[in-house]
């Protein structure tokens, strides 16, 4: 199926929640307001939750039959749980007219728990059941808090289905990347890291798992600035090798050395290698410029791939 015919169906339910937006005052105490509208847009809601997580179930490897014992929650979600996090992915509430006061209410982990059954599975998601099989008795439960958070959920859904990355160019901190993602209600958390390392791939920092993007450099120039650091390792290593030949006894080789020289000689060596880093560092500045100066970024979705 088209991504386009999810996100359609997505803009439009969310177009109709802002709609009401307008002549409701949504804030912290307007959450347990309740309706046959908002009880029918949760419905339409999670249908789609239903339709999208089964069909990224299929996408990313899932192997059980699409019959009646296919659960999009238990089978479909709880697989793209074990692979993405989803749990931990938050949504920020940001359109200008909810006016949300409380940070539970405006930094939101929609599909928590959303991979269980029963009374485990989260609130939105039992609210839903609630209506669907006793409306009369549950239409309390068909109340903004559950469609807001509701409709976070299948943003997220949405974002991974479509599995954009974007070019940033230079951009390293993400300053022109648009986190609402064409949404007019939701944005998403992005991580940024724009450190170079030798030793990893890409550094996280402690907010990685909550962010639906990664601000990352492309592969290319990343490889450039390792080269230029490659060359000045090596450079290193020859001055160090050529500084020690020449201090080093030729007559002293193979003979035991005491435990005090030994510390002596490896404080003289890390001083060696310091000070003939540095030089290097400085007679090769214009190629670790070039290389910094080149690097290039993109924002590309969070698959728990570092």
């Amino acid at each position: 199926m088209n991504a386009n015919i999810y996100w359609s169906v997505y803009k439009n339910i969310e177009s109709e929640l802002i709609e009401l937006s307008n002549m409701i005052h949504i804030d912290d105490k307007q959450l347990e307001v309740y309706s046959i509208k908002l009880v029918e847009l949760l419905i339409r809601t999670v249908v789609e939750v239903e339709s999208i997580s089964k069909e990224l179930y299929f996408q990313n490897g899932g192997m059980k039959v699409n019959d009646n014992n296919l659960f999009f929650d238990a089978d479909c979600l709880d697989l793209l749980e074990n692979k993405w996090l989803l749990s931990k992915k938050q949504v920020i509430v940001s359109a200008h007219n909810f006016y949300f006061d409380l940070p539970e209410n405006k930094l939101l982990t929609p599909l928590k728990k959303a991979n269980k059954k029963g009374t485990s599975s989260s609130d939105w998601l039992r609210a839903y059941q609630a209506v669907k099989h006793n409306r009369a008795q549950s239409l309390c439960k068909g109340n903004l808090k559950h469609l807001i958070r509701a409709l976070a959920g299948l943003y997220v859904l949405n974002i991974y289905y479509k599995n954009n990355s974007y070019e940033l160019g230079k951009d390293g901190t993400g300053t022109n990347f648009d986190q609402s993602l064409g949404s007019s209600l939701f944005s998403i958390k992005k991580h940024i890291n724009q450190k170079v390392s030798v030793e990893s791939v890409y550094n996280k920092n402690t907010d990685y798992d909550e962010c639906v993007y990664l601000i990352k450099q492309t592969d290319e120039t990343r490889q450039k600035v390792l080269n230029a650091i490659k060359t000045i390792e090596d450079k290193t290593k020859e001055k160090i090798i050529i500084e020690l030949l020449s201090k080093l006894d030729k007559q002293s080789i193979g003979v035991p050395i005491s435990s005090q020289k030994e510390i002596q000689l490896k404080e003289e060596l890390e001083k060696i290698k310091n000070e003939k880093f540095e030089i290097i560092a400085k007679e090769q500045r214009h190629l670790l410029f070039t290389a910094f100066n080149e690097l290039k970024y993109l924002a590309v979705l969070n698959k728990q791939q570092y």
